[in-house]
């Protein structure tokens, strides 16, 4: 494999705005990752960023499959985009439009001119999410992907999140076990650890709502709340600032799992933020930190696939130990569908095999649950 496609290997990468990529490149050299820059603009912010000193690894996302002027992907690629990033030394991310479902011709068309291209180069593939309905399908996909031979970027179409609906889980991890090709989740969010967790060469987490999902064109914009939404690690989900301030207030007796070590935090609790200046640029920062930091401990704790799926399967399962507590103590409280969604299509890989050597991985280190029993009333096996 070319070494300049490597170099994304196993990397949580940051899917940000052009005028956020100069923190999120400071974020990123912090972690020794890279940067998917979104827009038309993007191949210029990355020559913007090479001046300066950044030598991580970017994606020039184009951006032509979303929003109300969106191109069907019908439309191929144009090889001038992929020439411009491998000018600046950039692996090339095609400017792929929207793949509608079963959409064949235009997912050909994408492949087809993307394997034209000089080596290495990315195809992306904006799929709505009934692409994975089936495993039929999934399974066509895959022999089509393996049959051009060009490493793939997936980002995925739904209303809300697409790694919420158990299909798309369960079907998309199907695609990386059948594949042979490199596949890439972007536009995503803590999915995108879940992601390389299951075998994802490489993933992405947005800074935005929007640019963690791609939302369908009849999908109403999404408001800009009064309080930001932070990422909370032991959740494994973002919540509003303000409904952080309530949750940690209301349940003290989980403290130690709402304190952050993340540059932005040092050692106090996220909701604290909601006092700075710019609430916006401090959340944005902490989540960033918050779940590179998470990726950062679950890859150094683990060497095997085995391993890994193991550790996102016991985060999952902790996060949702995590919202029946806080469920006991906040009414109406709703725990995420996608928590349920990976708990119930993956199993610990780990779990019951005998003669396997502890490791200290994320139920020793990561993970650890509070010494007190839960409640009688709580449902076990969620």
């Amino acid at each position: 494999m070319d070494r300049s496609l490597d170099q994304l290997r196993r990397r949580l990468l940051i899917h940000c705005t052009p005028s956020q990529a100069h923190t999120a490149a400071e974020i990123a050299t912090a972690h020794d990752t890279g940067l998917v820059v979104t827009g038309a603009s993007a191949d210029t912010i990355a020559h913007r960023l090479r001046e300066k000193g950044f030598d991580g690894p970017i994606l020039c996302d184009a951006d032509r499959y979303s929003g109300p002027r969106r191109v069907d992907g019908g439309r191929g690629i144009r090889p001038a985009w992929c020439r411009r990033q491998q000018e600046l030394g950039l692996v090339p991310l095609t400017d792929s439009g929207y793949l509608e479902p079963d959409n064949w011709n235009a997912l050909r068309s994408i492949l087809r001119v993307a394997a034209l291209q000089r080596r290495p180069v990315i195809a992306m593939l904006p799929l709505a999410a009934r692409w994975f309905a089936e495993s039929h399908a999934v399974d066509d996909l895959a022999r089509e992907l393996d049959s051009y031979g060009v490493a793939v970027a997936v980002a995925i179409e739904h209303a809300s999140d697409p790694f919420s609906v158990q299909y798309v889980v369960r079907h998309f991890l199907r695609l990386l076990r059948t594949t042979q090709v490199p596949v890439l989740l972007l536009r995503s969010d803590v999915a995108a650890l879940g992601a390389l967790c299951h075998g994802a060469f490489a993933a992405a987490t947005g800074t935005t709502s929007s640019l963690r999902h791609i939302y369908p064109l009849t999908s109403k914009g999404i408001p800009r709340a009064a309080f930001p939404a932070v990422f909370i690690r032991h959740l494994l989900s973002y919540h509003r600032l303000d409904t952080c301030e309530t949750v940690f207030a209301r349940t003290p007796e989980t403290s130690h799992f709402w304190l952050c070590d993340c540059v932005v935090c040092g050692g106090t609790t996220p909701d604290r933020l909601r006092g700075s200046d710019d609430r916006y640029s401090v959340a944005l920062r902490h989540s960033l930190h918050a779940q590179l930091l998470l990726h950062d401990e679950i890859f150094r704790h683990t060497d095997t696939p085995d391993q890994r799926a193991s550790a996102w399967h016991e985060a999952c399962s902790h996060a949702l130990f995590v919202h029946r507590q806080v469920a006991e103590h906040v009414p109406d409280w709703r725990t995420p569908a996608h928590l349920k969604s990976w708990h119930t299509v993956t199993d610990d890989p780990l779990r019951g095999r005998a003669g396997i050597p502890a490791q200290p991985t994320q139920r020793s280190v990561l993970f650890e649950r509070p010494a007190e029993k839960p409640s009688a009333h709580e449902s076990p096996g969620v």
